[in-house]
């Protein structure tokens, strides 16, 4: 390697390790802000507002090239008297925040459909992520209308691959976080 190179992976893999020992503070606490299902034949409907903050270390992990993966877990428990509950859903979304140098723009990817959008700003590119208006959940069955149901949605983020040549010098790097569950009982 290059003496310059050298310096360079040096001084990066300062840079992650003074952003990975930063205190979380509470302002920077990712959360489920809101949350809402209807039921829909064979379908819940979710409406989800998180808030991802876009704090130093996402902006050190996408300027290196990682990707940060932005996802919301939604869970629905059938609640029993004299045994355990049921878990009836348990579902994720994830969505996938990369920079794309060469448009000087955020890509915000949906995983399941590569449907994806850009932005100019990070925090733009966090707000749109946590804004869900219509994630539909299929069931197998229609919800029994006589039983209880508790929901939950918590909303997660983590940092996904790094490109090949920072995967040695980050694989150490645990940048993941996730909200406490925001939890209701449904009403049908």
């Amino acid at each position: 390697m290059r003496p310059d190179r050298s310096r360079a992976a040096i001084a990066l893999l300062a840079l992650l390790t003074l952003f990975a020992a930063l205190p979380l503070r509470a302002s920077d606490a990712i959360e489920v802000r809101s949350a809402e299902v209807k039921v829909a034949g064979h379908a819940l409907k979710f409406s989800v507002h998180a808030y991802f903050p876009a704090d130093d270390q996402m902006r050190a992990a996408l300027a290196v090239g990682a990707t940060v993966n932005l996802g919301l877990q939604a869970v629905v428990d059938r609640k029993r008297s004299f045994w355990f509950d049921e878990r009836v859903v348990d579902t994720s979304m994830e969505r996938e925040l990369s920079w794309n140098a060469l448009s000087q723009r955020y890509v915000l990817k949906d995983t399941a459909n590569n449907q994806q959008q850009t932005f100019a700003t990070v925090e733009e590119a966090v707000a749109a992520a946590g804004a869900i208006d219509d994630w539909t959940v299929k069931l197998d069955a229609p919800l029994d209308p006589h039983a209880d149901y508790a929901v939950g949605v918590r909303a997660r983020l983590r940092r996904g691959h790094a490109p090949n040549g920072l995967r040695e010098l980050t694989f150490w790097t645990r940048y993941w976080n996730r909200s406490d569950w925001f939890t209701w009982a449904l009403s049908h």
